[in-house]
């Protein structure tokens, strides 16, 4: 298990792109890039996506144009992002921005998640130093309640590029961790591995989190169609303004 302050970087790069985009249909990046709309419409000035990725959300941003920057650490995953919008490669601890650079941040898909406890608010500093006051910024998570009701899971077949996946999930609700390994088989016989974890916030930690590093939160999600958070929810969806 990485402890890396950086996160599980043995999990990016190809075997996270290949072993993940076949999970994250086209419907769904739509409809989470229409969300994201619908919260920060008429916010001025840039907006930042932290943990980019291969750029999903930025390709689905269209009234930001001119306007959207992407911020990622792989360097695989930003050769595809670049084409949706300008990029920048960094540290989530020491962002490549100026202070007060952009109107409105968001961190979507889990990305704060992936680093240890401690390295959050440090990763959450560096948001509040580079939003504005008074801007937004949403961050995006896995509900608690889904990896309690189902403690532990596996994947075990092949994906539509012919590769085999394997992976092992296990909820550990002392942590409130999912610790995953992953294993891809590609078609030409490469083999690509890595253990990671996945840290799920309740409403209230992330309460605490985005007060101590400025923000204050004015709502929360249990879902994309914007309802409150509830045991069957999937989603814990938080926006917050920066305090000025």
């Amino acid at each position: 298990m990485t402890t890396s302050t950086e996160g599980p970087q043995g999990l990016f790069g190809e075997l996270y792109l290949r072993s993940t985009r076949p999970f994250l249909p086209e419907a769904v990046s739509d409809a989470e890039g229409a969300y994201l709309s619908r919260q920060l419409e008429g916010v001025p000035g840039a907006l930042l996506d932290v943990g980019c990725g291969h750029g999903r959300h930025l390709a689905r941003l269209a009234a930001f144009h001119g306007r959207l920057v992407g911020l990622d650490f792989d360097v695989r995953s930003l050769d595809e992002a670049r084409a949706h919008a300008p990029v920048a490669r960094g540290s989530f601890f020491a962002l490549p921005f100026r202070d007060g650079a952009f109107g409105s941040a968001f961190s979507w898909y889990n990305t704060l998640g992936t680093f240890p406890d401690a390295a959050v608010p440090l990763a959450l500093a560096e948001v509040a130093r580079c939003v504005r006051p008074g801007g937004w910024f949403i961050v995006h998570g896995s509900s608690k309640a889904g990896a309690e009701r189902q403690p532990e899971a596996s994947f075990d077949g092949t994906l539509p590029d012919g590769a085999h996946l394997e992976e092992r999930v296990r909820y550990d609700a002392g942590t409130g961790r999912d610790e995953l390994t992953r294993a891809l088989t590609l078609p030409d016989g490469r083999f690509m591995a890595a253990s990671f974890f996945i840290r799920y916030y309740a409403t209230d930690e992330w309460e605490a989190l985005l007060d101590a590093a400025g923000f204050m939160v004015k709502w929360v999600h249990g879902a994309l169609d914007g309802s409150a958070p509830s045991d069957a929810s999937v989603d814990l969806i938080v926006g917050a303004q920066r305090r000025g």
